[in-house]
């Protein structure tokens, strides 16, 4: 592409994925979170649940001094955390979305302007449009709590649904896009502060051609994920929804995917289109594959997505 991305987009990065760090050790999160910091490439990056608020505070010092878009990654927190918006236990649900809230005002703290979720598990289709129903009362009452708190703050947080797969790996409720879109428009209805977010690395597991599920949900992309996983063999410790570094052998994205998948972005105006960031935001979620240095998954991150983007 003609265009620096410096001026189209924002590369960010998944702090947890390549970063995991257990809560009472946060050390280990503001190490890595300085990795990314440090580079100049990255100019987004998406923290997830950091339980301790001393560190919540020194992440959002950091993060603010450097200059980065801030999003909060809820895959990991609602995984750390037991959350099901689309559960058909009453009580769980509510709990679920009271969790939720509190990563809410954990967004407003960091000065995140993104916070993605995720649906509950598929339960099958005798269960599906009760669990959808569910699903949707919870994201518009988080929505609504989002509305609500953005007044002490000066920015109102967007609530961003992450697809994934239901049938390989994850067994996510939502789930083929078509079916996200539906609901995401639903939503949007009533709350303008809805969205979806795309993930390259989970379209092979839905069996979705990236493209098409691209012009899917131009309409309601917050941000997008880019990145890789692995499909011939279950038996293979990184098979599924890994997030693993690109060049892997017969993993399913590679330059030629990677260089389609940016080209379609721009055809569809997703770097045109106002975002609730700065500008809009592509970010990696990669992690390693066995004990390789983060920092040479970084390098591969980079030297992939730099020779895609000159395809474009």
């Amino acid at each position: 592409m003609r265009e620096a991305i410096e001026s189209t987009a924002s590369i960010g990065i998944v702090l947890p994925k390549l970063f995991p760090f257990p809560q009472d050790k946060p050390e280990r999160m503001l190490e890595g979170l300085m990795t990314i910091l440090e580079d100049p490439f990255f100019t987004a990056v998406e923290v997830s649940y950091i339980a301790d608020p001393r560190t919540r505070l020194l992440a959002k010092q950091y993060m603010q001094y450097s200059g980065v878009d801030i999003l909060f990654n809820g895959g990991d927190a609602f995984r750390e955390l037991g959350i099901d918006l689309s559960s058909l236990d009453a009580e769980v649900r509510v709990e679920s979305v009271e969790r939720c809230k509190m990563l809410v005002d954990h967004c407003y703290e960091m000065d995140a302007r993104i916070m993605h979720i995720v649906t509950g598990k598929y339960e099958g289709e005798d269960k599906k449009s009760r669990n959808v129903e569910a699903f949707m009362l919870s994201a518009m009452e988080i929505c609504q709590y989002a509305k609500e708190r953005a007044s002490s703050h000066g920015y109102e947080l967007y609530i961003s649904l992450e697809i994934g797969d239901r049938h390989m790996d994850r067994h996510y409720l939502l789930g083929p896009t078509h079916e996200a879109v539906h609901v995401a428009r639903t939503i949007r209805s009533q709350y303008n502060n809805f969205g979806l977010l795309l993930d390259q690395s989970h379209l092979p597991l839905m069996e979705e051609d990236a493209v098409q599920s691209l012009w899917l949900a131009k309409d309601e992309l917050t941000h997008i994920h880019i990145g890789n996983c692995y499909m011939k063999n279950r038996e293979a410790d990184y098979f599924g929804d890994k997030h693993i570094p690109f060049g892997v052998k017969d993993s399913e994205v590679g330059v030629d995917e990677l260089t389609a998948f940016l080209a379609a972005l721009k055809e569809i105006g997703f770097f045109q289109r106002p975002k609730p960031t700065r500008r809009p935001v592509v970010t990696f979620e990669m992690g390693r594959l066995a004990d390789e240095s983060p920092r040479l998954v970084i390098a591969n991150m980079k030297r992939f997505f730099l020779e895609a983007w000159a395809n474009v």
